[in-house]
């Protein structure tokens, strides 16, 4: 399990301490408007920056404790945007830097539907297409694929994974991210922009402003119509869909 104890950041970009644990087979969704603070959260979860006090553990042990290796079989972060040097075929790199079969990788690439990609050029792809291979990249990084055995305590941090891609294609990655974790049994932690996605698909929201974490539970009780409105600056109906309290939010003209 990975926990943060009083974890956070004195200098700029800031994040106040706060302790929570995100949880095997459980989809977190990390919310909050642009600058509250949610990218310098993720990497806080990852391990890639130090809090200025307090310990972000995995499994007890302090993430800089970790030899390299072994910490990204059990984390993995898909970033914002695919940076390379080199065109690589996309096979090949879904299967970099890990240990993954050419079975685990024709399963991460039909899980993210691009079988048809596999052997295109990475710098070819469109936004929405890339993003899926990062994610195909970090679910092999994982060891989740046709020959490795599901383990709990593995986490897969993402930082808005939906921003490129269509309706569609959303609805069918938060079902997977959902399936991954429940399988799988994944603590997954998502940022997104999409409130409404957040409300359906999460099991537990955090709510950031300005650094500090202000509001933390289900989406029913978090993404409140009044503190959504505060928060974000926007004017907007909110309103119980599909029978079972799941908030839905509209703006207004």
């Amino acid at each position: 399990m990975l926990t943060l104890t009083d974890a956070g950041f004195a200098k700029a970009p800031a994040l106040t301490p706060f302790s929570d644990c995100l949880v095997p087979g459980e989809l977190l969704a990390i919310v909050g408007p642009n600058g509250a603070g949610k990218s310098t959260l993720l990497s806080l979860l990852s391990g890639y920056r130090r809090p200025d006090g307090g310990s972000v553990c995995l499994d007890g042990t302090p993430l800089h404790h970790w030899d390299s290796a072994a910490l990204a079989r059990r984390r993995a972060l898909v970033a914002q945007k695919l940076t390379l040097g080199f065109d690589w075929p996309v096979r090949e790199l879904v299967a970099l830097g890990s240990e993954a079969s050419p079975a685990d990788v024709d399963d991460a690439l039909a899980l993210l539907d691009l079988q048809a990609f596999a052997e295109r050029g990475a710098l070819s792809l469109s936004g929405g297409e890339a993003q899926r291979v990062m994610i195909a990249r970090a679910l092999c990084q994982l060891g989740l694929g046709h020959s490795t055995e599901a383990s709990a305590g593995r986490v897969l941090l993402l930082d808005e994974p939906t921003s490129a891609l269509d309706i569609g294609q959303q609805q069918r990655l938060m079902r997977l991210l959902c399936e991954l974790a429940e399988t799988q049994r994944l603590a997954i932690a998502c940022v997104l922009h999409d409130l409404n996605l957040a409300a359906r698909f999460a099991h537990r929201v955090w709510l950031l402003e300005r650094g500090r974490r202000i509001a933390f539970g289900p989406p029913s009780a978090v993404l409140s119509p009044g503190s959504v409105a505060r928060v974000f600056d926007a004017e907007l109906e909110t309103r119980a869909s599909h029978g079972d309290g799941t908030p839905l939010m509209v703006l207004t003209r």
